[in-house]
């Protein structure tokens, strides 16, 4: 969508979608950190808006916010949010909505305006840092295009232990510009790197699109051991934007690939896993499990595996949840097709439940 002008303005349907994995993400990551061993932990919203839309539903730094608060029992830890908004007016309406919510002792919100992103990260970042390192951190990156939100900075956020970003790659806006003159210092800044124009240079638009992707991913990938990428398609097959999510930790891709299967769709726009080119798997509510069994017979037939290992592999190489695997393991094991070398005396065939059990794959 084009950057709207005014201070507030109408919620969009394939927005609401993204709202709602952020939700469902927040409302696992707040607690694995702040219940944990952190005592403190971040949450930058990058672009936050005016906190509102028109219609009165929360935008994302207070829905951010309002999953803090929503917590039985409360969160422990000490809640930094900084909300970051360059427009004054829209800065100014999510500070009253901030005013509106009562917070406890150990929550400090910060609302930044008439400053980018950059500048306001920047500025504060020191105030973040424990022992040379920034603490644990959630960055959602929320641009209407591609200024503004530099790889330096996702690079930096990326290369602290407990920290990750969610960025939301506008396709259809950097498609449109980014063979304009006037935007080379914009995009080498936005990639990190001066190989978009290898991409640009292409005519064939699925070819332009996966090479812009693949490129960032690929960007992503070398301060960030987990990266998936999640498109966000129109009725016409258009792509509208990419989501893409970056962490070092195995738990939090799961929980992000938990709050994507769970995410209610609207019907007029459609999420799928964009990862990987020759899996092209859409976020329903049956998923598509025969093209799970074929990627699982594909790798282990023949060899031994832990159950631990098969659930590393379909978390971090498929686009599928830990919980779709176990049906299409007993289905094996009732068909032949594996058993288990070293069960456990009391197992019962068919369930999985240990995970240095290890199967063999006929």
């Amino acid at each position: 969508m084009a950057a709207p002008k005014q201070t507030i303005w109408p919620l969009e349907p394939h927005t609401r979608a993204k709202h709602e994995i952020l939700k469902r993400y927040l409302q696992a990551w707040m607690v694995i950190l702040s219940q944990g061993r952190f005592p403190e932990i971040l949450y930058i919203d990058g672009f936050a808006g005016p906190g509102q839309y028109e219609g009165g539903e929360a935008g994302s730094p207070i829905i951010a916010l309002d999953t803090a608060l929503a917590f039985k029992p409360p969160l422990t830890a000490t809640i930094h949010f900084l909300f970051v908004e360059e427009r004054t007016d829209r800065a100014d309406y999510l500070r009253q909505q901030v005013a509106l919510r009562a917070l406890p002792a150990n929550f400090s919100v910060i609302v930044e305006g008439g400053m980018t992103f950059e500048t306001a990260f920047t500025n504060r970042y020191s105030s973040y840092v424990r022992q040379g390192r920034l603490m644990p951190t959630f960055a959602f990156i929320d641009p209407f295009g591609w200024t503004g939100a530099p790889f330096s900075l996702v690079k930096q956020i990326l290369s602290h232990r407990s920290c990750e970003v969610f960025v939301n790659f506008m396709y259809e806006e950097i498609n449109r510009f980014i063979g304009h003159p006037d935007q080379v210092a914009n995009f080498n800044s936005f990639f990190g790197t001066e190989e978009w124009r290898r991409c640009a240079s292409t005519s064939e638009p699925r070819v332009r699109n996966r090479c812009l992707h693949d490129l960032y991913l690929s960007q992503l990938h070398t301060d960030a051991k987990y990266v998936r990428s999640f498109e966000m398609s129109n009725a016409r097959d258009v792509t509208d934007y990419y989501l893409f999510y970056a962490t070092n930790e195995l738990l939090g891709l799961k929980k992000m690939k938990e709050a994507m299967w769970k995410t209610d769709e609207s019907g007029e726009f459609r999420f799928s896993d964009a990862t990987d080119p020759n899996q092209f798997i859409l976020f329903e509510k049956a998923p598509q499990l025969p093209a799970l069994r074929q990627r699982l017979v594909t790798k282990f037939t023949g060899k031994d595996a832990s159950v631990a290992d098969i659930e590393r592999y379909v978390l971090v190489e498929t686009a599928f949840r830990e919980s779709h695997y176990k049906g299409i393991l007993k289905s094996l094991e009732r068909d032949g097709a594996l058993k288990a070398v070293n069960p456990a005396a009391a197992r019962r065939t068919g369930t999985f439940g240990d995970p240095a059990m290890v199967l063999r794959f006929a």
